[in-house]
């Protein structure tokens, strides 16, 4: 069965009760996308982006992508949407529309929030006309094929009716967001509303899923610290004394999107665009390095490899175009550092910090280093 087959890829992609192979992963994931199943083509399509157990194919990744979509597999159309919104040129119509299909048909929140987010951003490069003809294309449109529901057994046909025993409601899907280590003692610092209303949160390292305890809050500048059970060895380090400036280079690491991009941690570049943020706010830099949903939270590290900021938050185009009649650009924020040291200091927390570095060190090298010390964080509500 090609549900057979997406699970063991899965579990060989995860190293549940086998060895992490991510070839053996792609394999058995390629099989059942052979037979058309929409899962299996999806996580197929996300390891061929990455490069990861098979060579890197963007060509074939879109097409499975798009099988997926067609067969009303919302995370395939979510991130079908995503590859066409990022696309050089970009796609904005296609992306608008298969953000609104996925919109409208899943029930699952973070997806209609990330759907949602995708609609809002892309509808602003569109004229009246092609919003009016995307939204009459979306509203008719209709899976391909027999139909399926989609589950924790696969792909399958939908069954002949409801449970309507009442049973208990299941539980729902963790949102996410990143932190980072700042001390040997394993204190995380993230952003407030990445744990805010969160019953348990879990912090993913080395394949396992540890649970984590809330230290601190901060909620005015939207800072939290957590920590693990246990000691870290890597940890992030603080600029000592020269703040950011204009101009300087940044780099954005998290784990963005959890569950339609790659499962490692994702790095972008820009620079420092303002040293203060939304109506001058000095708490805040801002910064031209792309961010999406689950970035927040994470690390803004300089050309030297050490923090300078917190990412916060992507500013909404929409709120702005209304405020202000223009539409921004590459506009995204971090709370500036000396708030977060400022917390740990509050709170006795011991972390590092580092003067600048003379010479820049290459972008490789700072994401491979940071990327020890970057987590991903599930919140269970």
């Amino acid at each position: 069965l090609a549900a057979a087959q997406v699970n063991l890829g899965l579990l060989y992609l995860n190293g549940a009760g086998v060895a992490r192979d991510e070839a053996e992963a792609a394999r058995w994931l390629g099989l059942a996308a052979d037979q058309g199943d929409p899962i299996g083509e999806y996580r197929l399509a996300l390891l061929l982006l990455a490069g990861k157990g098979v060579e890197r194919d963007t060509k074939r990744a879109g097409e499975l992508l798009r099988h997926g979509a067609d067969r009303g597999y919302v995370p395939a159309q979510v991130s079908l949407a995503l590859a066409y919104e990022t696309a050089r040129p970009s796609r904005t119509g296609l992306a608008y529309f298969w953000y609104r299909i996925a919109g409208v048909r899943t029930r699952d929140q973070r997806l209609k929030t990330l759907a949602n987010d995708g609609e809002n951003r892309t509808i602003m490069y569109l004229s009246g006309a092609e919003i009016a003809a995307a939204r009459h294309t979306a509203d008719l449109w209709k899976p391909v094929g027999p139909g399926l529901e989609f589950g924790i057994l696969g792909a399958r046909p939908p069954a002949a009716a409801d449970n309507a025993g009442g049973g208990p409601s299941p539980a729902k899907p963790p949102s996410s967001g990143t932190g980072f280590i700042v001390s040997h003692v394993g204190d995380v610092i993230t952003n407030n509303h990445v744990v805010e209303g969160c019953r348990e949160m879990k912090i993913e390292r080395a394949g396992s899923k540890i649970a984590v305890q809330v230290v601190a809050t901060d909620p005015g500048s939207d800072l939290a610290v957590l920590r693990l059970p246990g000691p870290a060895d890597d940890i992030a380090s603080f600029r000592k004394a020269d703040p950011p400036k204009p101009g300087e280079a940044v780099l954005v690491i998290g784990y963005p999107l959890h569950g339609l991009l790659s499962s490692g941690a994702s790095v972008t570049t820009g620079i420092v665009s303002a040293v203060a943020g939304v109506r001058n706010d000095p708490k805040q830099l801002q910064i031209t390095a792309p961010v999406q949903p689950g970035n927040s939270g994470g690390p803004l590290v300089d050309a030297g490899g050490t923090v300078i900021g917190i990412v916060v938050s992507k500013l909404n185009a929409i709120k702005i175009a209304q405020a202000t009649g223009a539409i921004p650009e590459n506009i995204n924020f971090a709370v500036n550092a000396a708030l977060a040291r400022a917390l740990l200091d509050k709170n006795g927390v011991h972390y590092e910090e580092a003067s600048p570095a003379g010479e820049p060190l290459s972008t490789p090298l700072i994401a491979e280093r940071a990327a020890k010390y970057t987590v991903m964080i599930e919140c269970y509500r």
